[in-house]
Parts: structure tokens; sequence; C-alpha cells
């Protein structure tokens, strides 16, 4: 199973191209592997994780842009570089219209590819923070149990790509029951009540150990003679945890999809359960506040109608009251702003010690005299592997620390730059060109400029789809009112006035994928950042995001 964060794929009939471009990028540090066919790729790419896929458009069988699409379908994350020689440019380019990253020419420079990887890399991991960003914020919206529950089965059908879910938690009893599913029959539910150890859910229960199943139970020696859902293709089951104790189960699966979920799927999951796990803790934290709240409430109507003495009961009942409203505020924020960190915090630990075993191993297998070269490639392999997950954990462990958001005075030009630097190439090769008219001086805010890069490469995705075909994006930015003017124009299908009073509501979306949170969440990052955000559309004509930030002066 390939773990590596930064993994690679390459797809290429031919050997020394493998074999050139495998070896090359190991020693820059990735985790490369390779296959020749594009029935391979796709095969390979629905066992294991792959941030990059390198195709050679001429394969045999299926060629590069069928392949391409059929590991999009399965994988949309995935960024695709072509390969490609100078008599098959046009090919090159459709392939850009079906969602390739970049393409590269033959005779093949390591550096130039490695140049296009990072870039490529560069825009997935700003994707993915913004993934994850989206789902935190959704899950930490609220803190009401029967929403959250809600809010947790929607985010699961969404974030896994599954047509059924359910969250099971413990009762009195110490019995697993459903405390909601999207697909369950409704007696079924009522009626379902497992103890620890009892079939695939308490099995899990009993271990705190996830379960990935592929083809129902069939050919899962732990389960045999366990009765299932026999209509479910695949499924996972994650264990919810506080403390390293289970209080809970998530099980999600596909009946109808036909892809079987992969370790990827699972690697997902667990990082969504650990949301999970702290949104729930802090739904039943919530529910206790709740209950001593009303108590008090009732204990004081009762003694208002006493004497003074009691009287004097009931004003401390009410400043205690107040007290139980504030910490149920401190608790809403404290849960959105800490819980992501937290999680990251204890990944980062688990990995970092055994990383630096294997670094120390390495570095003193190097210092030995071995006469094998391939031996000290591979160790050299393993020193650069460890030093990058070395960097990754480090990022991790910072991110970790609680932070007041890291502002700063930045040129907001320069902010825009480096995102469209990122996605212009991509985007003018599907048809999509982007015009960029930048105030002359330097226009400086004060804002945190990860969040503005973030909401920046949103809004400009979401231009770029709502451009059919062949269309423009132009961006500009200028001075109004002593305000930071950033306009983002796109030559689209436009909104209709309906669709706009809807935009910023989270869940909303036009879109066939999305959880529909995007533009919700740039919303909640502009007004951190003492900005204003909205929208002007016209149907059929294209529609025109405005960021407004307030201008900071230089000193004379």
């Amino acid at each position: 199973m390939v773990d590596s964060k930064f993994a690679i794929l390459i797809v290429d009939d031919e050997q020394d191209t493998r074999e050139m471009l495998t070896s090359g990028l190991r020693r820059k540090g990735y985790m490369a592997s390779s296959v020749v066919s594009g029935e391979e790729a796709i095969e390979e790419i629905k066992k294991n994780k792959y941030e990059i896929v390198i195709l050679d458009i001429k394969l045999p069988g299926i060629d590069g842009i069928q392949a391409l699409e059929e590991i999009k379908k399965l994988k949309p994350e995935i960024e695709a570089i072509m390969i490609t020689g100078y008599s098959s440019i046009e090919a090159a380019i459709v392939s850009m219209k079906k969602n390739a990253y970049d393409y590269v020419e033959k005779p093949i420079s390591i550096d130039k590819i490695v140049l296009i990887i990072e870039k490529a890399l560069e825009k997935h991991r700003l994707m993915e923070t913004v993934a994850l960003y989206e789902i935190s914020k959704a899950i930490f919206s609220t803190i009401e149990f029967d929403e959250l529950l809600q809010i947790i089965v929607d985010l699961t059908m969404k974030v896994l790509r599954s047509d059924d879910a359910a969250v099971m938690l413990f009762n009195e009893e110490k019995k697993l029951y459903i405390a909601i599913s999207y697909a369950l029959d409704e007696q079924i539910a009522k009626e379902t009540k497992l103890a620890v150890g009892e079939r695939i859910a308490g099995w899990v229960a009993e271990r705190c150990q996830p379960v990935i199943l592929i083809n129902g139970l069939k050919n899962d020696i732990r389960f045999q003679g366990i009765q299932g859902r026999e209509n479910i293709k695949s499924a996972l089951v994650v264990p919810l945890t506080k403390n390293n104790q289970v209080f809970g189960i998530l099980t999600v699966n596909r009946i109808s999809i036909v892809d079987n979920f992969n370790n990827g799927d699972l690697y997902k999951a667990n990082i969504f359960a650990s949301l999970v796990s702290l949104a729930l803790d802090n739904a039943n934290l919530y529910k206790e506040l709740q209950k001593a709240k009303n108590q008090f409430i009732r204990s004081s109507e009762e003694l208002k109608n006493n004497d003074a003495v009691v009287m004097s009961t009931f004003v401390e009942l009410k400043k205690t009251n107040e007290e139980l409203q504030f910490s149920q505020k401190q608790l809403m924020q404290s849960g959105k702003l800490a819980a992501l960190g937290r999680l990251v915090s204890d990944m980062a630990h688990e990995v970092n010690n055994p990383l630096m075993v294997i670094s120390g191993t390495a570095q003193l297998s190097l210092m030995e005299s071995l006469t094998v070269k391939e031996i000290r490639d591979n160790f050299q392999t393993i020193v650069s592997e460890c030093v990058r997950a070395k960097e990754i954990i480090d990022r991790l462990l910072r991110f970790s620390l609680p932070s007041k958001g890291e502002f700063k005075e930045v040129d907001i030009n320069n902010v825009i730059k480096s995102i469209v630097s990122l996605v212009k190439h991509q985007f003018e090769l599907t048809g999509v060109v982007v015009g960029e008219r930048y105030a002359d001086n330097p226009l400086l805010v004060l804002v945190d400029e990860k969040q503005i890069q973030e909401m920046i490469l949103n809004l400009l995705n979401n231009a770029k789809d709502a451009i059919s075909g062949k269309g423009t994006i132009s961006i500009a930015t200028y001075v109004k009112e002593n305000l930071v003017r950033i306009s983002i124009e796109d030559s689209g299908s436009g909104m209709s006035d309906e669709v706009l009073n809807k935009l910023f509501n989270p869940f909303f979306t036009t879109k066939d994928k999305g959880t529909g949170l995007g533009l919700s969440i740039s919303q909640s990052i502009i007004k951190n950042n003492s900005g204003q955000l909205h929208f002007q559309s016209v149907p059929g004509v294209g529609t025109t995001a405005i960021i407004s930030l307030p201008l900071r002066k230089r000193q004379a």
C-alpha cells in the first residue's frame, strides 16, 4: 500500500521512460511507482492513494485520455500530467479540457517535470486545506445534538461518496443503537440494539479498530457466520472515540455505487470520524449544560415568591444561569477553533517517533562501507523520504498550535498573482482566458494571507465552473473610498436573483457535486479579515465577485 503524502504514479509503455522518471523522482524525494498500461493504472488508483499521475497519451489498450477520464471518475482530486510527443500536441490540449493539470513534451527533463509537479502539489495542498476547512466548519456549525447528527450523515454521504450512512451510539444499557441513518428502514433502526462484540459494529467497538469491507461479508474470514445486509456492496465501519474509549460507530455503505471503498477512503474516513467524535462530545457537553440551566431556571421560579433571604439565592441562581450561557458560547467557539488542531497534533506526534527511528537507522547504514550501489540508493531514498515526512510533521505541529490568526501587512496584488500563477495555464488550456489588471501602486492590507489565498482560489474555481466551453475571467484591483476592491468577473451562465439570495447559505449549491459550503466559508473568511464579499450577476451574461478590504496607507 502507498502511504506517502506525495505519491506519484507513472504510466508509460516505454521502459526507459518509466525507469528514468521513477529513479529521477525518487532522488527528488517523491514516492514514485510505475505501470505499463491505462488498465493497470486504473486498478492501481482503485487500491492505493496517489496525489499525481503522469500519463503517456499513447498507451496500448485504452489510451492516456481514456485512462484520464476513468481516473478522474474514481479520484477527481488527483492531478494528472500528460506526456506527449510533438505530433500529439492536439491530443494534449484535449486532455486539458478533461481536467488534466498540464502536459510535458518528449524528451522529458526531470527538472521541468518536477517544477510542474510542485505547482500541481501546491494547488492540491490548497484545495485539501479548503476541503478540510469546509468539513470542519460544517461539523462545528452547531452543538444542537439532533441537528448535528443530520449534518454528520449529510456530510458523510458527500465526503465519502456513499448512498447509505448511519451513526450508532451507546444507550444506558451499554448497547449500540442507531441514533440516525439515511436509508435504513425506520422499524429496523428502532429494533437494532447490539452488545459490544456483536456483529460488525460490535466487533469494531470491542477492538477500537476500523474495518473496510469489499463485496459484502462473503470473503472476510473475520465475519463468517454473521448475517449482513445482502444489498451492501462495500462498507466502512469506523469507531468514534473520546480519550481512547469508543462511544459510538460510524457506518458508511455503498449499495448502488459500483466502486468498492479503498484504503484512501478509509484514511479519509478516519480523519472525518475524529472530527465527528469531537463535535459529538461538544454536543453532549452542551446537552448537560442545558439540563443544568433548565434546573436552575425551575428552581429560581419556585424561589421568587419567598422572603428576602431566598431572593438572595435567586440572584445567585440568575448569575449562575448567565455564567452557563457564557460557557455555552465559549464551548461553541472552542470546538470550532481547537478541534482540527487537536486532531492534527495527535496524528503528528504518533507518526514522528517511528520516522525518526527509520531516519537514524538509514543514516547509520549509509556510513557503512557498502559496495552494492542499489542498496545505497535505497537507503538514500529512505533518508530523503524521512526528511520530507519530517517537514510535513513540522508543518502539522505548527498548524496545531493555538493561533489568533497570522495577520500581516501584504500587497494584495502579489497575493492574487501567486494564486493566479497556479491556475492560469490550466484554465487557458481548457479555453478559459484569464485577464489581469492590477493597480499601479502597491495595495497594502492587513490580512491572514493563507485565508485570503484560499478564498481567492475558491472564487476562481467557481468562476471557471460557471463557464461552459470557451470564455474569460477578468481579475482587477483598484481603490475606491479608502477600500481595496478586487473584482473577479466571468463570462459564464450567470445567476438569477433567487440564486444570488441563497449563495451564502450553507449546503446551497447549483452544482452536481460539492458540499455547497465554499461561498459560506469565503464569506466567513472575508469577515474575519474585516472585509466584505458580494456578487453581481446577469443570467446568460456572467457574474462578478467583488471583495472589499480596508486600505492601509504607508507612513510618510
